[in-house]
């Protein structure tokens, strides 16, 4: 006999140099869902500077461990990915892990840490991170999101993502369902980030946004939500 129970609510957890409005467009489509959208320490205008942790995938992971009380489905994008793996290991609460334009490994070239190191964020990285076809007036709204966060705040974030070296070995622990969403002109993620998470974990499902970059959930949030929803949709049976 087959038996009903509650399904898990989502939990977001932003990217590098970003916050919690990274979800702006995603989260008023769940009004009937249960959700919480973060802000990572010292990420965003009213979070206080955090110097007692030095930012790592794994310090983060960690800092959200006590912000998990019930059951649910971490969804994280990029290096938010990074951190919901590491928070699935850490927390019995992760029902399941969405990796949003995430991957095992976040590589970041030389260049853009070295030109984030000196107070400038790169204008060819901002353009990379959306699709050709994005839409000006998200752009326009993006370009002023990056002043939400100090520069040193972005330049912390991508060079934890360059050193992560664990992801690989962490989903291999997992066993809790895995959905992976791409956008299918992300130029930011390795070309081979698909193939490699199917090596790793077989049973991990894929879903592919057309028309959407590195920020699938912002220029496609219906396809983004109906993805997620779906995933959701095999939680909550005994």
């Amino acid at each position: 006999m087959t038996t009903q129970r509650s399904k898990p609510g989502f939990f977001f957890i932003h990217g590098a140099g970003g916050t919690a409005r990274k979800w702006r467009r995603t989260t008023p489509a769940l009004s009937d869902v249960p959700w919480q959208a973060v802000n990572l320490p010292g990420h965003g205008p009213d979070s206080p500077a955090v110097n007692t942790i030095q930012p790592s995938i794994e310090a983060y992971a960690e800092s959200l461990v006590p912000r998990l009380t019930e059951e649910v489905i971490v969804v994280g994008h990029s290096m938010g990915g990074l951190i919901a793996l590491e928070l699935a290991v850490r927390s019995p609460q992760v029902a399941g892990v969405v990796l949003a334009a995430s991957h095992v490994r976040l590589p970041v070239h030389p260049k853009i840490l070295s030109q984030l190191a000196e107070g400038e964020f790169p204008e060819s990285l901002f353009r990379a991170s959306y699709s050709k076809t994005v839409d000006a007036a998200l752009l326009e709204e993006e370009r002023q999101e990056l002043a939400l966060n100090p520069i040193a705040v972005i330049h912390a974030d991508f060079l934890s993502c360059d050193n992560y070296r664990q992801g690989p070995q962490t989903l291999g622990q997992l066993n809790v369902p895995v959905l992976a969403v791409y956008g299918a002109e992300d130029r930011l993620l390795p070309p081979d980030a698909e193939q490699e998470l199917r090596q790793l974990k077989p049973d991990a499902q894929v879903v592919t946004i057309p028309e959407a970059g590195h920020y699938v959930m912002l220029e496609q949030p219906a396809a983004f939500v109906e993805a997620i929803r779906k995933f959701r949709e095999h939680f909550g049976k005994a």
